[in-house]
């Protein structure tokens, strides 16, 4: 993976969870990482604050990345559908905003992450990670089971 790529994914990680609001109640957060383009998609099962972050939403005083709220008000559900793995559904004012799949197998597309879901967001599927449920680096779990890749 090219230094631009880790620089591009560590900076929208990190405007990601810095645009999710803390509380006192305990709460997960969905993480949905798309590449080709480049963006996170977070959802707060506190606040039900689904964000979008992505470099192409910056502000021009600081060049700093925005996140922005797509959705309030959002609801995570499981589907009823069973296709080998479960799959949930991220909806908020009747709209369909990520359809999420429990694979295991989860992909960001570019790096060795290795993630518990995949979601689909329009037509772009990525890798989808939660508090409880985070995703790992496949090489390294490997170099830890001594393993060569």
């Amino acid at each position: 993976m090219s230094a631009a790529v880790r620089l591009a994914r560590t900076a929208l990680g990190c405007a990601a969870t810095l645009a999710i609001p803390t509380g006192a109640a305990s709460a997960g957060v969905l993480t949905c990482r798309f590449t080709e383009p480049f963006f996170v998609v977070a959802f707060d099962s506190a606040t039900g604050i689904v964000t979008l972050t992505s470099p192409d939403d910056s502000d021009p005083a600081t060049g700093r990345i925005v996140p922005k709220v797509v959705a309030e008000g959002a609801k995570l559900t499981r589907s009823d559908a069973w296709v080998g793995y479960p799959t949930l559904t991220l909806d908020a004012a009747g709209k369909r905003i990520l359809d999420i799949r429990l694979t295991g197998q989860g992909s960001d597309g570019m790096s060795e992450t290795v993630f518990p879901m995949e979601g689909a967001y329009g037509t772009n599927v990525g890798g989808c990670e939660a508090t409880k449920a985070p995703a790992y680096d496949l090489h390294e779990l490997y170099q830890d089971l001594g393993i060569e890749p």
